[in-house]
């Protein structure tokens, strides 16, 4: 990773963000050997990946043929615009984020209990206030359902992740990034400050 003063290595860290996305994009690689990028909801659940899917399609040709794959989340904070820096320099503009990149092989789940465990995961995942009845392999609500749908799990062998929360600036910079987005107030500002104090505690990787 170039810019070791963004890099996170704290696996909690890492995967709180994991824990709290809506969706994320898994790379495959074709047989063909083409890059295949799939936007995908999801749910993370003690080191595994979970997804749901058609059965049919080329990402489940792919997966078939190799299991072996990525999977991206970005999570955007601010926007914080160049006048926060300085008052003429474009270049100082700048989006902040954490993002983390997983690593693994994804399978097919089989079992139909744990099918409807990571369906009834998604849904609360998804629709927390509930409105629906609890997904079940057998009952006639769910029964066929269940059994037609893809589920499929990716065992996380590797974690990499980047916040870039203005955890590299001066603390003369950064005092004014906080000024600006406390007066500023728009809608996400008041999380961006507590992801910037919060990536600020954390260890730091260093910078070469």
């Amino acid at each position: 990773m170039r810019r070791r003063d963004k890099e996170v290595t704290d696996r909690a860290a890492l995967e709180e963000v994991l824990v709290q996305a809506e969706w994320g994009t898994l790379g495959l690689v074709t047989p063909e050997g083409r890059p295949l990028m799939v936007p995908l909801n999801f749910v993370y659940d003690q080191g595994r990946l979970c997804f749901h899917s058609s059965p049919a399609g080329e990402k489940m040709a792919t997966l078939k043929a190799n299991g072996e794959a990525s999977f991206l989340v970005v999570d955007s904070y601010a926007v914080i615009p160049s006048y926060a820096f300085d008052p003429a320099q474009a270049c100082s503009a700048s989006q902040f984020y954490k993002s983390v990149l997983a690593y693994g092989r994804v399978t097919m789940v089989e079992d139909l209990e744990r099918k409807v465990e990571v369906l009834e995961r998604l849904m609360k995942r998804l629709q927390p206030e509930g409105g629906y009845q609890p997904i079940t392999a057998a009952g006639p609500m769910y029964q066929a359902g269940v059994k037609g749908i893809a589920v499929l799990e990716m065992t996380v062998d590797r974690l990499s992740g980047k916040f870039g929360l203005g955890q590299n600036l001066n603390p003369e910079t950064r005092t004014a990034v906080v000024r600006f987005l406390q007066l500023r107030g728009n809608p996400g500002d008041a999380r961006t400050l507590a992801a910037m104090a919060g990536a600020a505690a954390l260890p730091r990787a260093g910078s070469r």
